[in-house]
Formats: structure tokens, C-alpha cells, sequence
């Protein structure tokens, strides 16, 4: 390894014109310029660059921001492209998130046979005590050892631990997670980086763009094939196609009257399943969760002027909660176990990934596929189903290259899927990064904002 010719924030971006001044209409396009800790310039692409067009206001609040579409041409240099939607003076601003070297380093972690920094230990019915993984035969140093396989042999998904002493499979009662911070190759992990380069802005960002009023963006204006899903204008969120605000103070209640809408996955997931109830003053159903918070919930209206039913459960291991089985159920399962009323319409909103991130990527892909296969069981039953695949967050983080990975599989294996649609949050998000896997009650507001506009349309 060779850390001088690492890509660092010593990288430019310049604008595609010497012209600073545009207006309502056009689309700002900029290079960027890889360049190493030796100011050489380089060679080839992989590095991951992120960028957003903002104007804020003096106390530091965004007031307008856009997502920049970024080009990579594998040849160190890249083409950022960004539509202008509304007038004013905005700051461009870029950043390096991470290397390729980086990148590479996430992969071969992410691909290594070790415990990757924490395991899972699970109480049995005879009260002994075994570790548990994914799969423990891939690990070092496990070859030889006798299993018990916890598996779901009906949707493929594999969970073993080791054999206890007395010898006997018995029943998994609980499940804890273990950290090991302190040893490797988690150690390794938390230095990434350090070792390839910190997110940084690069030489260029802060450019200062004006754009005056010209041809107002409509629904007829010509976009741009990347141009972002929403944009922020004046503290408003819009969407880019047709233009509609994001209206906060809209009644959603008539549209969910008599629909039972079902949210699995994880603790994010729980988030719109609270601001939902709240929202909508739904009394909450279910198990206490002072010490399980994936405990499987159930909302319903309080009188009888609305007929609006939520449904929560978490969804299957690896999550890092302590629980019982029965609090991590696979998502395949839960959505086989859909009943469609009646009256009414069903809508299933889900989401998979933080706690997989460590996981080699053929574990996600493999449960994915087995959701995406759950999906068309449901549907050849009951065609009228509505199906929500929540995207990823943009979270501030060394695994934000991690996070995009899993969000680029799932638009790819749920594409094109009949009655399947896509919340994308990753426009939102860069615009807005988070600083937290739980988005903070201003940014969850926007999304199930984001979500309701969906529902009521689809």
C-alpha cells in the first residue's frame, strides 16, 4: 500500500464554463479532477464524490438545496451536473466521502471470514448459552466444530450456532449481540478514515453560483435524465417532475381511511411506524418495548371517524437488538402472512440494510430476492397489494460507501417490479446528510411526508 498515491482532498472541481452567472433553466456543469496526497493527478476512477447546490441562511439553516448527479469516466476525472430550478446565489458545494482505495478496503473487510468486530450470542431452552452468526462455518477456526442450524428452510435464509455442550438443538429462547471493539479486525475498521482520507471538501467546493430569474422550471421545462426526485426551495420540499410542495399542513386522513398499511424492517422503519399513530392519533397495540423495541406493534383509529390500521415487525437476523425469535421475524414471512380484506387496500412499506452493512454483499442480494419472491407469491393471490421498498439514508459515516452499495441493489433487484414503488431518499438526503442512522424528527417528518404523498397517489 502506498498512501501517497491515495485520493485526497487536495482534488478540484472547476466550473464547465468560465461564466458564473445563469439562469432559471439551465443545468451547472462541473469537473472534478482526482488528484492524490502528491498533487498528481489520477489515473482512474472508483472514488466516491458527493455534492449538493445550497443557499442558507445567516443563523446556518438550508433554505434551498439540490442534489448533484455525479459522472465517473474511470480515468481520475468526472463530470458533475446539477439542473438550476430556482433563482438566487448558491454555494457548490463537494466533498470527497471516500477513496477507491477506501472503497476497497470496505470490500475486503466486508468479504473477510472473521467475526467483524461482533458476534451473536444466543440463550437456549436448556439455558445454555451458544454463539450464533449467519453462518459460522465461514468463519476461521469453526471448520471442525458441530452446528445446530436455526435456519428457515422455506425462504432459504441460514442461522447457526454452535452445539452446547449437552448436545441438543433445543429451542433459541433469547439473542444478545457482543462487540468487540478492542481487537481486530474491528481496530482495522474504525481507522479507515484515517488511513484513506477524511470526508472532506475538496479544492474548488464553496464556488459561488448565480442564477437569475429566467425560464421558471414547470412541467414542461426539459430536465436533465439525473436531474434529483425533490429539491428544497425556501424551506419547502417539491418534487422535481410535477412541481407539487410537499405540503405538511395536507389532511391525509380521507385517502387512508379503511387501508391497512403494513411497515417492516428496522428501527427507521419503527420511527414512520410512531410518526404515523402520532399523526394520525392511532391508539398503539402490542408487547411492551422497554427492553425489546422490535416487538411487533399494531395501530389503530381511536373513533370511528377513520378506519386507518398499522401493522409493525422487525425484520430477521442479523439485528443487533437482544430479543426473541419471535421479535425478528423475516420480512419474506411477514409478507406471506398478508390477509387482504374485503374493503379497503393494502400497502406494505419495507426497508433492510444497516444491519447487514458488515455482511458480504451475496447474504443481502440472497434476502432481498427472497422478499422480492415473497412479493409475487402475494400478488398472483392478491393483485391489488401495493408494495413500498423504503431507500437508504445518506448518513455522514465511514460506511456511507456501504450504505450506497446496498442502495444501488435495491433499485436494481426491485425495478420494473408490477405494483412495486420506489420512496427514494438518498436526493433528500444528500441535500440533508444525516449525522445519525435514526433521522432526527425534522428530517423523519419530510420523509413520511414523502411516504403519504406516495400512498395517496398510488
Amino acid at each position: 500500500m502506498f498512501p501517497e498515491a491515495f485520493t485526497w482532498n487536495t482534488s478540484t472541481v472547476t466550473l464547465g464554463t468560465n461564466v458564473k452567472k445563469f439562469q432559471v433553466g439551465d443545468t451547472l456543469v462541473a469537473h472534478l479532477q482526482a488528484k492524490d496526497r502528491l498533487n498528481r493527478n489520477k489515473t482512474f476512477g472508483g472514488d466516491y464524490f458527493r455534492a449538493r447546490l445550497i443557499r442558507k441562511a445567516p443563523d446556518g439553516a438550508l433554505i434551498d438545496g439540490i442534489a448533484c448527479d455525479i459522472k465517473d469516466h474511470l480515468n481520475g476525472s468526472y463530470t458533475l451536473q446539477v439542473p438550476l430550478l430556482m433563482a438566487g446565489t448558491f454555494t457548490l458545494e463537494v466533498k470527497l466521502v471516500l477513496s477507491l482505495e477506501g472503497i476497497a478496503g470496505l470490500i475486503d473487510f466486508t468479504s473477510m471470514q472473521n467475526h467483524k468486530g461482533h458476534n451473536y450470542s444466543a440463550t437456549l431452552q436448556t439455558n445454555e448459552t451458544v454463539e450464533c452468526n449467519v453462518d459460522l462455518n465461514i468463519y476461521h477456526g469453526y471448520e471442525d466444530k458441530l452446528m445446530c442450524d436455526y435456519g428457515n428452510p422455506r425462504n432459504g435464509e441460514t442461522w447457526f450456532c454452535n452445539l452446547p455442550p449437552s448436545g441438543k438443538c433445543s429451542p433459541i429462547t433469547w439473542v444478545v449481540i457482543n462487540y468487540q471493539l478492542n481487537e481486530p479486525p474491528y481496530s482495522d475498521k474504525v481507522q479507515f478514515p484515517k488511513r484513506y482520507g477524511p470526508l472532506a471538501e475538496i479544492i474548488g467546493s464553496g464556488i459561488q453560483i448565480n442564477v437569475s430569474n429566467g425560464m421558471e422550471h414547470n412541467e414542461s421545462s426539459a430536465l436533465p435524465v439525473s436531474s434529483p426526485s425533490v429539491y428544497l426551495h425556501q424551506r419547502n420540499w417539491i418534487r422535481t417532475l410535477d412541481s407539487k410542495l410537499i405540503e405538511s399542513k395536507q389532511d391525509f386522513r380521507m385517502c387512508l381511511d379503511h387501508k391497512q398499511v403494513y411497515m417492516f424492517g428496522d428501527s427507521t422503519i419503527r420511527q414512520f411506524f410512531y410518526n404515523f399513530a402520532n399523526r394520525f392519533s392511532l391508539n398503539v397495540y402490542g408487547p411492551d418495548n422497554s427492553k425489546v423495541w422490535q416487538q411487533p406493534k399494531t395501530a389503530r383509529s381511536k373513533d370511528g371517524n377513520s378506519n386507518i390500521t398499522l401493522y409493525y415487525r422487525a425484520h430477521g437476523p442479523p439485528l443487533r437488538n437482544p430479543g426473541p425469535p419471535s421479535s425478528r421475524p423475516y420480512i419474506s414471512d411477514s409478507i406471506d402472512g398478508i390477509r387482504v380484506a374485503k374493503r379497503g387496500q393494502v400497502y406494505v412499506f419495507f426497508n433492510i440494510g444497516a444491519h447487514l452493512l458488515d455482511y458480504e454483499t451475496s447474504l443481502y442480494v440472497r434476502r432481498l430476492s427472497g422478499i422480492k419472491d415473497a412479493i409475487v407469491r402475494h400478488h398472483k393471490s392478491f393483485p391489488n397489494a401495493k408494495f413500498i421498498v423504503r431507500g437508504m439514508n445518506v448518513v455522514e459515516s465511514m460506511e456511507e460507501w456501504l450504505i450506497l452499495r446496498y442502495e444501488s441493489l435495491l433499485r436494481e433487484i426491485f425495478k420494473n417490479m408490477s405494483n412495486v414503488f420506489y420512496l427514494n431518499l438518498w436526493d433528500f438526503t444528500t441535500v440533508m446528510p444525516l449525522d445519525d442512522y435514526h433521522p432526527k424528527s425534522f428530517v423523519l417528518e419530510k420523509e413520511v411526508l414523502l411516504l403519504l404523498n406516495l400512498i395517496c397517489e398510488i
